[in-house]
């Protein structure tokens, strides 16, 4: 049998996945099977809540063709008691979870998704030690797993150049930003990329633009990072982790009416803020050719941004994390990216009208 003896991740979902999602999970797959050969399967297990329907069927149908994996022979043959275990056990509800199971038939992990969207196919054997493993190795840095989302952007920094995300609906701040960088980089013969993080992709004929399935890809990432990040170490958020913290103001930029994010070829890490206050920063800082060169640049601009930020109305701004997960706990609590103050917790309910099986 070709299951037999092998580790299985079961991609538990119902039918109204998005179809944003598979393409990612099957290049994790597809890679892992061609460059690393990893012995693992997927299996997918839609579970429905209502009557099997044509619709239904059509939907299954179409999802199944978008994988490249196996899927359990039909839907109907998950017993009601076998929908119950994975709801209360597993803590399936609708955002689909995908649960590692070794060559043992023992569960390793309830959920490795956001292994899979962070590390792909070096999260295998996907066990929370390979979690922790990867997280403690010295290759491990922020800024490559923030820009490495997309192979372009990759090749960019490979081949010196600087790249800029920035984001947000403010179509005069973008004219603005996108000039005063040109300019200011153009006089310092440095050679920049700037590209659109968001849905308004005509704000600016300037910059590249990312589709909007890569835009999900990178929001829905940086969630993994931070849900990652947490439950790795002690799940709780002592304010006391670079990274944790790094992440936490990059996730609240997506409710932001402007920001931006500079990554150098020659540097390890990044620098960000609110759009304000990027722009005066691009506007303000010295900027000498021989810095641009060195490590110590990112730094020293970083630094010029927080200062910026701390003297700014935009600094003072109510920053918002939203997480996309069903489950409450996933992270129990955070503190402010920009004070110590420990975020207050909501639920929001919120629906986009997927055509769903009820």
């Amino acid at each position: 049998m070709a299951l037999r003896d092998k580790m299985l991740l079961l991609l538990i979902s119902g039918l109204d996945i998005s179809s944003n999602e598979i393409p990612f999970l099957r290049d994790t797959y597809i890679e892992s099977k061609t460059s690393v050969q990893q012995d693992y399967e997927i299996v997918w297990v839609p579970i429905l809540s209502g009557q099997w329907t044509t619709s239904s069927e059509e939907k299954c149908v179409k999802l199944s063709q978008m994988m490249s994996w196996y899927m359990i022979e039909h839907p109907n043959f998950i017993s009601e008691n076998t929908k119950k275990f994975i709801r209360h056990v597993w803590k399936f509800k609708r955002r689909p979870i995908v649960v590692a199971i070794d060559e043992n038939g023992d569960v390793v992990c309830r959920n490795v998704i956001h292994m899979m969207y962070i590390w792909g196919p070096k999260a295998f054997p996907f066990t929370p030690l390979r979690e922790r493993t990867l997280w403690n190795s010295a290759k491990t840095r922020l800024d490559s797993l923030v820009f490495d989302f997309d192979p372009n952007i990759t090749r960019m920094l490979e081949d010196g150049k600087w790249v800029i995300l920035y984001g947000g609906n403010d179509f005069e701040w973008s004219r603005k930003f996108t000039t005063q960088v040109h300019k200011v980089l153009s006089d310092a013969r440095i050679l920049a990329e700037m590209i659109y993080v968001g849905e308004n992709i005509e704000l600016d004929p300037q910059s590249n633009s990312l589709d909007l399935r890569k835009v999900g890809y990178f929001w829905t990432r940086l969630e993994s990072i931070l849900i990652s990040r947490y439950q790795s170490f002690s799940a709780r958020d002592s304010g006391t982790d670079p990274i944790l913290g790094e992440v936490k103001k990059l996730l609240s930029y997506k409710f932001a009416d402007t920001w931006a994010c500079l990554r150098t070829a020659s540097s390890d890490s990044m620098v960000h803020g609110l759009g304000d206050v990027m722009l005066q920063g691009f506007m303000k800082f010295e900027m000498r050719e021989r810095d641009f060169q060195t490590k110590e640049f990112a730094k020293e601009f970083q630094n010029h941004i927080e200062q910026l930020t701390r003297g700014s109305s935009s600094g003072q701004a109510c920053r918002r994390i939203v997480l996309h997960t069903d489950d409450r706990d996933a992270v129990e609590s955070l503190k402010c990216p920009s004070c110590d103050h420990s975020m207050e917790k909501k639920i929001r309910y919120g629906c986009c009208h997927i055509d769903e099986i009820e």
